[in-house]
């Protein structure tokens, strides 16, 4: 009885999902699965393309913010040595700051 009972309730499920499908193709139409997934699979590619292209944009910005900084230290230790230099020109010592004697006085 039981057996019976569930093949009954089963065919009227199969009933029901026919119907709700015929009413949803005619209202919608056919599906087209591959389509789809195409569009599907477009969105997700651009998804991810967006995504790598930030991750692009954020290295090269942390690599030209490590280029600037390392710039700024060149920089600063051509600048002492320039400084060093003009000092040691003016009669300088650059290391311990006295004048040198010229040695023709």
């Amino acid at each position: 009885m039981e057996i019976a009972q569930g093949e009954k309730v089963e065919a009227e499920l199969d009933h029901m999902i026919r119907r709700a499908d015929e009413k949803r193709r005619l209202s919608e139409g056919e599906r087209r699965e591959e389509e789809l997934w195409r569009e599907s699979e477009h969105r997700y590619q651009a998804k991810r393309q967006a995504e790598l292209t930030f991750r692009w944009c954020e290295f090269y910005e942390r690599q030209a913010q490590a280029a600037l900084a390392n710039g700024e230290r060149i920089a600063a230790a051509n600048r002492a040595k320039a400084a060093k230099l003009l000092e040691y020109s003016n009669g300088h010592h650059p290391e311990n700051g006295h004048f040198m004697e010229s040695a023709g006085a």
